[in-house]
């Protein structure tokens, strides 16, 4: 089933900056997951760190402003950030059957008006774990009514995460140039071995050598 895009409820959704946010989370967790292989680690001491390393990057785009759209509400556990006015959570969690908890709580405030149910009242980045090793993560931005029903989403497309933080300055490639080739003409073989045993006193006759 196909759902609207998040822009189709606000503005402040576009491709650009949910994909920004995606490519970076997935960097975090790319590396995190990467760096926690040993015969100690397991789902449980990967998942963790990923989750404190993605709050705490997110928390930090928000101070420095490299993402001027882009805000912290809530800088506890369950870091909740603004993209310009549009208020979102992640989790790690099944994009089709959520179960984290804490998922569907709303930061509560008293609505003295009718909520219509085909409007998203909670938005949420949902981050689904590889299955196999062949599977790469995936990333989803939904957005969900007041009777938690998905009624938005967005997928990202932008493959797997890099081997380098998307923070890293790449250097443009060198240009060295067409490779120069000299064609041999006929018998510079014959003249490069002949001036080879001329220079080499094991094959060169002497004076004394003929005396003798």
């Amino acid at each position: 089933m196909e759902y609207p895009h998040p822009s189709t409820f606000s503005s402040d959704l576009t491709d650009e900056r949910l994909g920004t946010i995606a490519a970076k989370m997935l960097d975090v967790r790319y590396l995190t997951i990467r760096q926690m292989d040993t015969e100690f680690d397991d789902n449980y001491t990967r998942e963790c760190p990923v989750y404190g390393r993605t709050r705490n990057m997110l928390i930090a785009l928000a101070r420095n402003k490299e993402l001027p759209w882009l805000s912290v509400k809530c800088m506890g556990m369950g870091v909740e950030i603004s993209i310009v006015n549009v208020k979102c959570k992640f989790f790690r969690d099944d994009v089709e059957n959520p179960e984290k908890a804490g998922f569907f709580k709303r930061d509560g405030f008293l609505c003295l008006f009718e909520e219509e149910d085909n409007v998203p009242l909670l938005w949420r980045f949902v981050i689904e774990r590889a299955l196999t090793e062949e599977d790469e993560d995936q990333i989803y931005f939904v957005g969900y009514n007041k009777f938690n029903e998905k009624i938005s989403m967005w997928h990202y497309e932008g493959g797997a995460a890099p081997l380098y933080s998307v923070d890293q300055v790449i250097p443009p490639a060198a240009n060295m140039g067409p490779a120069e080739i000299d064609v041999r003409e006929a018998g510079e073989d014959d003249l490069s071995n002949s001036s080879e045993e001329d220079s080499n006193p094991a094959t060169r006759n002497t004076g004394t050598d003929s005396a003798e």
